[in-house]
């Protein structure tokens, strides 16, 4: 293997966010001359795709695949926007859109058409995974009410910070961890967003440099097919561009507000699984004792229960987890174009892997159908998942969801009142990065990720998302929490799986 395994999305990223000495990429340095690219997709691996990003910026230190430390040429110059005001947010925490900016300068030239040049990527996780291809189905005429008619970015960064549209003042200076490496990267906050509206066509070329109506391609959970099946979309892969995968595994968890940690805890101890000091004071419901070794079970069986449409009903309620009859429980899942909520429909639902001859597949229950004590919200990211958990949690009810592995519960704030239950009697977060037993294959609610480029993507664009799936699978780049490399991959060390499911959600890892 070589020291440095990047496929063409890693080089075009990096490229994305390097920059030289001369541009500082604030405000007032990008221009027309900038190349401003947009990227869309999946929400689960935010902070993987930022930290991808900023591997081809100038000046950015990082390791490779063999563990030898890499300085890119240049002065760091790597600014990032975020719609979120919330200070210490980074990508992955602060909003479903932000921007990155830098002189795309790597020490090997792998940037492609990128190198040497500024470089806006604008990210949007809006929705989800479908997004990276939602805008192009609708380009080429597809009517179809499960897909949104337009999509938010952040705003053109020319002026943003002068005119008042991010946070007001020099950008904070943030310690990004790369590899293990520390690199300072400046930071607005609180930055203006834009709708856009898609053309139909081809864009002018010129846009590439001015104002793109249209994300270049993306990331997805799962692959073009899934949910093609799931939301009954008529338009073929081939019609809107082409994917590939990225050798990437991605863990999901079932997370649940403090209440039902507390309560599947008595549940658990009434059967023996767990201590019975596990619930003792001075832990509550609001507050419960979250050490690993009182981490309660749930069953796939139980979750599924709550998320099948044809078992919604008045008799449906908290009582199926051990509480009160008449206990209100929170569903909180993501929108249908979500690849996190395609990934969990596979794992509870076997939809729509079982929806051939044989059929077995369920059909998921959405907000609509909400009972008194059944309530679904819908959200277009992670966040509004951990944010719903939470807020159930300060209300002192039952709530759950599925969010991935990439997410570590803080404890604090507005979405971080929540934690992570065993699944069928396995823990997926035994480890501090929450992805050793889906490495080893005895937690198998994972699956891979896959980059797409859309046919109407330029060159920059194509180099752009090619970097970034080639940054996501090497393993000495993507030693990041919850996400793992596959056997295909061809690659070895601690973050890599001898099992994969070669492309193929539906089919078993082996």
């Amino acid at each position: 293997m070589k020291l440095i395994k990047l496929s063409k999305i890693a080089m075009a990223v990096a490229a994305m966010t390097a920059a030289p000495a001369a541009f500082a990429l604030t405000p007032a340095q990008v221009d027309a001359s900038t190349v401003k690219l947009w990227l869309s997709g999946a929400s689960a691996p935010t902070a993987s795709v930022y930290k991808g990003v900023l591997t081809l910026c100038q000046g950015m230190t990082y390791k490779d695949a063999a563990g030898v430390t890499h300085t890119n040429p240049g002065a760091i110059d790597a600014h990032l926007y975020l719609e979120s005001a919330s200070a210490g947010k980074l990508p992955g925490g602060s909003g479903d859109r932000n921007a990155y900016t830098c002189t795309v300068q790597t020490d090997d030239g792998r940037a492609g058409s990128l190198e040497n040049q500024k470089v806006v990527v604008f990210h949007t996780v809006e929705g989800g995974s479908f997004n990276a291809y939602a805008p192009h189905i609708k380009i080429g005429g597809e009517v179809n009410p499960e897909l949104p008619l337009n999509l938010q970015r952040i705003n053109n960064i020319e002026g943003l910070a002068v005119g008042g549209q991010c946070a007001n003042g020099a950008a904070e200076s943030v310690n990004v961890d790369i590899s293990g490496l520390l690199n300072p990267v400046g930071v607005y906050r609180n930055c203006a967003r834009t709708t856009q509206t898609w053309t139909a066509g081809q864009l002018l070329r010129g846009n590439v440099y001015a104002a793109p109506d249209r994300p270049e391609g993306g990331l997805s959970d799962t692959e073009y097919v899934i949910n093609k099946l799931n939301l009954a979309v008529t338009t073929d892969l081939s019609g809107i561009g082409s994917e590939v995968g990225t050798n990437i595994g991605q863990a999901f968890g079932v997370a649940v507000s403090y209440p039902l940690y507390y309560q599947l805890q008595k549940n658990d101890i009434a059967v023996g699984k767990i201590a019975n000091t596990c619930d003792d004071a001075p832990f509550i419901a609001t507050a419960p004792n979250l050490t690993a070794a009182c981490q309660p079970d749930l069953a796939g069986g139980q979750y599924a229960q709550f998320v099948n449409v044809d078992n919604i009903g008045p008799l449906l309620d908290g009582s199926k987890l051990g509480a009160a009859v008449g206990t209100k429980i929170n569903i909180a899942r993501r929108a249908s174009t979500s690849g996190t909520q395609s990934a969990s429909n596979m794992r509870f639902l076997n939809k729509p892997c079982a929806t051939g001859t044989p059929q077995g597949a369920l059909n998921p229950a959405r907000a609509v159908n909400s009972t008194a004590n059944v309530i679904f919200s819908e959200s277009s990211s992670t966040g509004g998942v951990k944010t719903a958990l939470t807020t159930a949690t300060t209300a002192g009810e039952l709530g759950i969801g599925v969010v991935s592995m990439e997410n570590i519960p803080s404890g604090t704030g507005t979405d971080g009142k929540w934690a992570f239950v065993k699944l069928d009697g396995v823990s997926n977060n035994t480890d501090a990065k929450q992805r050793a037993n889906a490495i080893a294959g005895t937690y198998t609610f994972s699956y891979e990720l896959v980059g797409f480029t859309a046919s109407t993507a330029f060159v920059e664009g194509q180099d752009m998302v090619n970097s970034v799936v080639s940054s996501l699978g090497n393993p000495g780049i993507t030693d990041l929490t919850g996400l793992f490399i596959t056997k295909d991959a061809g690659a070895s060390g601690s973050n890599v799986s001898k099992l994969g499911r070669s492309g193929n959600s539906c089919q078993i890892a082996f």
